[in-house]
């Protein structure tokens, strides 16, 4: 299996292409424009274009989606004061210094005690801090679908949490389910759109009508959810 990428022109402008023993082309539009296909082996260049053509609508909707989000979205900072989400919550950031790093969560605020409190040195200690509740959310919240795909005979999804720059999650023929440490600032609402539209891929890699009716069955407001998480400051 090939899975090396190459660049590609489309009608869509450049994109990235890799190819695995899928049996359905993926399209996907990236945060920040970018557009990525993911074909079957055996797939023409000209079939993968057409397919491509095809969608143009849907790509420039999705570019000017993620274009509106990016240009209203503040740097965030490590400062006391500083307000930092956890599943959809703010909270503000009360920053002492103390002989050990320590990050609890407690009423509406995150206390950070660290020995030498920097911003570089508060940054990550949050994002240890992070990492560590999305380990528990995600691995709670993917069990709950044990049973779903052992019915369905699919592999039981495993997490394995990844940063990617570009993309909430991921979904492997082995039921393992990639997860942005990230997602865990979004609300619950989205973590779970998140996660049943990668258990979905376990069924229907691709994103054709049989995952698109699939994930509706499952999330009627999928679309919703989808959405508050492609606008939030996450």
């Amino acid at each position: 299996m090939d899975e090396s990428n190459v660049t590609i022109e489309t009608p869509s402008g450049p994109a990235t292409l890799k190819r695995t023993r899928r049996k359905t082309l993926a399209i996907s539009v990236l945060p920040d424009g970018t557009l990525e296909l993911i074909a079957p082996e055996a797939a023409s260049l000209d079939a993968i274009q057409a397919k491509v053509e095809k969608r143009q609508r849907w790509i420039r909707e999705q570019r000017r989606a993620f274009e509106t989000m990016n240009a209203v979205r503040p740097a965030l900072r490590y400062v006391t004061g500083a307000t930092h989400r956890y599943l959809g919550r703010q909270y503000r950031l009360k920053i002492t210094s103390g002989p050990k790093t320590r990050v609890v969560l407690k009423g509406a605020y995150l206390h950070i005690d660290l020995p030498e409190p920097t911003e570089p040195k508060v940054e990550a200690a949050l994002e240890a801090w992070y990492r560590e509740r999305a380990q528990d959310q995600f691995t709670r919240r993917l069990r709950a679908w044990t049973e779903w795909c052992e019915i369905r005979g699919l592999p039981q999804p495993k997490l394995s949490l990844r940063n990617m720059p570009k993309r909430w999650g991921s979904a492997h023929l082995d039921g393992t389910i990639a997860l942005n440490p990230r997602l865990v600032r979004a609300p619950s609402a989205c973590v779970d759109y998140v996660i049943a539209h990668e258990i979905c891929h376990l069924k229907h890699p691709g994103h054709g009508r049989e995952f698109q009716g699939l994930l509706r069955m499952i999330m009627p407001d999928a679309e919703e959810r989808k959405r508050r998480l492609e606008v939030g400051e996450w």
